[in-house]
């Protein structure tokens, strides 16, 4: 009787697709099915296998959690324009809205545009800023550091049911 059981049991769970995705500290991301949680270790079905993992390595859990976007930087829609000073600053985020503009100031003549690919998180935190992207105008590595510095003094506006990380672009115009 047992092992119908469990024979029961594993077609169950071998024709459930995930149901829930665990985060874990690291980043990584398990699609799986909780089946408990004992002494701080949670039991999942994953891949056609019993696994555990413990609360330490755990970030977050969603359950029944739909978020169609994965965060990948898709060229598409409108660039925002804004005024900085006497800057011209563009940002492409799929969803999301720039609340605090960059910090943008420039110690010499050079001019240029330097496009800066930016990922945030969904708190709308700058996690990296890479200068340099297609549709800078320059090479300078000087508006490079500068164009990295001031894309990493913005902030976007929290998505929290969004991806955990969203790439976009912020273009500087010296």
């Amino acid at each position: 009787m047992k092992s119908l059981l469990t024979c029961t049991l594993f077609l169950v769970f071998s024709a459930i697709s995930a149901q829930h995705s665990i985060v874990l500290k690291s980043g990584d991301k398990i699609d799986c099915v909780v089946l408990s949680l004992n002494n701080d270790v949670w039991k999942i079905y994953e891949d056609g296998k019993e696994r555990t993992v413990s609360m330490k390595e755990v970030s977050s859990i969603f359950f029944n959690e739909y978020v169609p976007y994965d965060g990948v930087f898709i060229p598409t829609g409108n660039e925002t324009t804004l005024k900085v000073g006497e800057f011209t600053v563009k940002y492409l985020m799929k969803d999301r809205k720039m609340i605090r503009e960059p910090r943008v100031s420039i110690g010499t003549q050079d001019k240029g545009t330097v496009v800066v690919k930016v990922i945030i998180d969904r708190y709308g935190n700058i996690l990296s800023a890479e200068p340099g992207q297609s549709g800078s105008t320059t090479s300078n590595n000087y508006l490079y550091i500068k164009a990295e510095t001031a894309a990493k003094t913005a902030k976007f506006d929290e998505n929290l049911k969004g991806p955990l990380k969203t790439e976009g672009t912020i273009t500087i115009v010296y």
